[in-house]
């Protein structure tokens, strides 16, 4: 579960990839992104981290505080289940129903 201030996740998405904030904190990476958007936090750009990588220098997008305070408490919960897996639960037996 991610639990912290706005000031701290600005500072935490400018630092590393939102995917590796998701992977440190157990999270998942959308998760991050709409905590962000919700709460009026910019984030990188697509190809900021691979501009980073190759030792551009990148600016950082500052915290805007107009509709929010720096110290609002953000929580994110866990990451249930494996991402971007179907499950099937009740179709398995829908599906065996109609082809019994």
């Amino acid at each position: 579960m991610l639990r912290m201030t706005r000031a701290e996740l600005h500072t935490l998405v400018w630092s590393m990839p939102m995917t590796g904030v998701a992977k440190r904190f157990g999270v998942r990476d959308q998760h991050v992104a709409r905590a962000c958007d919700a709460h009026g936090i910019a984030r990188p750009r697509a190809g900021h981290w691979q501009k980073v990588e190759h030792g551009k220098a990148m600016e950082i997008a500052a915290l805007d505080n107009t509709n929010f305070s720096p110290e609002a408490i953000i929580i994110i919960g866990p990451a249930v289940g494996r991402p971007g897996r179907f499950h099937r639960d009740d179709d398995d037996d829908a599906a065996g129903r109609r082809a019994a």
